[in-house]
C-alpha cells in the first residue's frame, strides 16, 4: 500500500498472543522475519519485519483483568480521522471495543466490531509507515472476510464507515451470495467477502500472506507446531490457498500466484 494510505485500505495487521515470544518463534522460522520487541512501556508488542521493512505485529492476548482472549489476526484499515470514524461506525451499528488510542505519536487506532460481531481495526497514522511491502513475497496480499449473511449486506457497513468499494468479483458466476472483491477509491482489489460455510468461523476477518510455494510453507508450518486448517488447493487467478492456524490457534492463509 502507499506511504500516505488511501482510506480504507488496509495498512497494519496484528495477532493477539498468549506467548510473544513463542508466537514469533514461529513466524520468524516460518517466513524468514525478524522480530522487535518495543518493551515493556509497550506491553512487549513485537514488530515482525522482513530485512528492516514492517510486516506486521504481535500483540499480547491478556486483558488487563488477566483473562486471555482468543489468538486472533486482526486487519486495521487507514483512515483520515480516527474519532470521527469511531463515531461514524457506532452510527453505523459498530460497537467500540478499544477507543481511539495514541500510540507514542506514531499513530492513532481503535478495534471495533461490526454491526455481525466481527472486530476489526482502524488506524491513522502520523509517522508509522504500516504494512510497507504489501503484495511481495512473505508479505500481507489479501484480506479475506466469512460473512454469516449475504457477503454484499455485510460489506455495506464498510462501505459507508470507510469509503470501502466492494462489487461481485469478476469470475464469480453464483446469484445468490456473491463473492464480493473490495477496492477504495484509486487502488485495485485488495481483499474480498464470501458467505462462511459450515464450521467456519464466522464473522471473520482474516489475513493472506503471498508466498513462493504454498505447499511448502504449510508443511513448514506443521513442523513449527502449526495446523493445517485447509489444504494447499488451486483457486481462481491462477492461485494457491492454504488455511493454517499457529501454534496458539490464530488462522492465517497463505497464497501462491502465478
Amino acid at each position: 500500500m502507499p506511504a500516505d494510505p488511501i482510506p480504507g485500505t488496509p495498512r497494519w495487521f496484528d495477532v493477539s498472543a498468549p506467548d510473544i515470544a513463542a508466537t514469533a518463534d514461529f513466524y520468524t522460522a516460518l517466513f524468514g522475519w525478524t522480530a522487535t520487541d518495543l518493551g515493556p512501556e509497550a506491553g512487549h508488542y513485537t514488530l515482525l519485519l522482513q530485512d528492516d521493512a514492517q510486516v506486521a505485529g504481535i500483540v499480547s492476548a491478556e486483558n488487563p483483568d488477566g483473562t486471555v482472549k482468543p489468538a486472533v489476526w486482526l486487519p486495521y484499515f487507514a483512515v483520515p480521522d480516527t474519532k470521527s470514524t469511531v463515531t461514524a461506525a457506532v452510527e453505523a451499528g459498530a460497537q467500540v471495543f478499544v477507543p481511539p488510542t495514541d500510540v507514542f505519536g506514531r499513530l492513532e487506532f481503535a478495534i471495533l466490531t461490526d454491526p455481525d460481531g466481527a472486530p476489526y481495526g482502524v488506524s491513522h497514522p502520523f509517522t508509522d509507515p504500516g504494512t510497507e511491502r504489501w503484495a511481495q513475497v512473505h508479505n500481507p496480499t489479501w484480506v479475506q472476510y466469512a460473512a454469516v449473511r449475504t457477503p454484499a449486506d455485510a460489506m455495506a457497513h464498510y462501505a459507508e464507515v470507510l469509503g470501502l468499494t466492494y462489487r461481485n468479483a469478476a469470475w464469480e458466476t453464483a446469484t445468490e451470495n456473491a463473492y464480493q472483491a473490495l477496492s477504495a477509491p484509486g487502488t485495485g482489489e485488495f481483499g474480498g467477502a464470501h458467505r462462511a460455510g459450515p464450521g467456519e468461523p464466522a464473522p471473520f476477518w482474516s489475513l493472506v500472506i503471498r508466498v513462493a510455494d504454498a505447499d511448502a510453507i504449510a508443511e513448514r508450518a506443521v513442523t513449527l507446531g502449526g495446523k493445517v486448517v485447509q489444504e494447499p488447493h488451486d483457486n481462481p487467478g491462477p492461485s494457491r490457498l492454504a488455511v493454517l492456524a499457529d501454534p496458539a490457534g490464530a488462522v492465517f492463509s497463505i497464497m501462491y500466484v502465478g
